[in-house]
């Protein structure tokens, strides 16, 4: 069978092939169509789908974890003999406090940083519903919402301005809205990939997708 590729096009035409797919088809460099045993479920693996973007993104994760964590744990480290001083008076606490703040931000994006480089995202339509697995390393979760339960998609567009004013980019986020609220896409730049899941899920289940702004 042929392998499609449908990254040079700017918008991927939304919907499923009509056929299951023999051999992965990548629809964006976010989304691959994965073969399955049954002919009435699709499954998608959602994600940077090449080395090179997960070390990319990574990377940018890191230069925030630099930041938000490297700074308060610099100031609680050069303050760490006050820790030992008694009486402990008001200085101590905020050198606890940059070191809690900075541990937390340091596994907050560590975590971040180890799901990029080696997590999997999968979302598996058929007609009963919709599975949602993630899998890290070992470890996979699972969550599965009926398609009885499934209401809409709602999409959450964010508009950014660049810290120096010289343009805006826009971030989007993406949810299944039934008896809970799932994430299915978070604060994204990847436009062409949400939109199209988006849409093909929408047109699969039979139910609106809404934008909010």
């Amino acid at each position: 069978m042929t392998r499609i590729d449908y990254t040079q096009e700017e918008n991927p035409p939304s919907g499923f092939p009509t056929k299951s797919v023999v051999a992965p088809q990548k629809i964006s460099d976010s989304i691959q169509l994965l073969p399955s045993s049954k002919s009435d479920s699709h499954i998608i693996s959602y994600g940077p789908q090449d080395m090179g973007s997960r070390i990319f993104g990574a990377i940018a994760i890191s230069i925030f974890a630099g930041v938000f964590s490297g700074v308060p744990l610099y100031f609680g480290i050069r303050g760490w003999p006050i820790l030992f001083e008694r009486p402990f008076e008001q200085a101590g606490f905020v050198v606890a406090g940059a070191l809690l703040i900075g541990l937390f931000f340091l596994v907050y994006f560590g975590r971040l940083i180890l799901w990029n480089l080696f997590g999997y995202t999968f979302f598996t339509a058929s007609k009963q519903g919709l599975e949602i697995k993630k899998r890290f390393l070992f470890f996979s979760s699972s969550s599965f919402i009926r398609a009885d339960d499934i209401q809409c998609l709602r999409m959450h567009i964010k508009r950014v301005s660049s810290s120096s004013g010289s343009g805006r980019s826009s971030w989007y986020t993406l949810w299944v809205v039934g008896r809970k609220k799932y994430i299915l896409d978070s604060k994204t730049l990847c436009r062409e990939s949400v939109v199209w899941l988006s849409e093909t899920l929408s047109e699969w289940f039979g139910v609106p997708c809404e934008w909010d702004r």
